[in-house]
């Protein structure tokens, strides 16, 4: 669990950076004050959900199957709502965030993939 967090908060920089460049240099029109809220939202999420499927792997790997589509659904579900609740707030911005949700949305899922398949495959061996 610490190698993920540590792995997760410098991904999370990494794209902060890349964030602030974006908007600061190429993109300034585009960038919107709740981005940074979002990218530690896209953090919390991550963290609470891979802390939930550690513990869901050692205790029955049959049961982490299992939930691993219903939690997904559910984040899924959870992220449309968020993006409801802006859109509803903020319709001229709405391309730009779901954008940026989207892409935030890819880089965490791809990093949770990746980290729950390598303890998926430690488990079975």
């Amino acid at each position: 669990m610490k190698s993920f967090i540590i792995k997760l908060t410098v991904i999370t920089l990494g794209i902060a950076l890349i964030g602030w460049l974006v908007f600061s240099f190429l993109f300034p029109q585009y960038y919107l004050p709740v981005l940074p809220f979002l990218l530690i939202f896209f953090y919390a999420t991550t963290l609470l959900i891979h802390a939930y499927q550690l513990v869901l792997a050692k205790k029955d790997i049959g049961k982490f199957a299992r939930s691993n589509m219903l939690i997904t659904f559910f984040k899924l579900i959870l992220y449309s709502v968020v993006t409801v609740i802006y859109i509803a707030f903020d319709k001229e911005n709405a391309i730009v965030f779901v954008v940026c949700l989207m892409l935030l949305y890819l880089v965490f899922t791809f990093v949770e993939v990746n980290e729950i398949t390598k303890i998926s495959r430690s488990n079975k061996e």
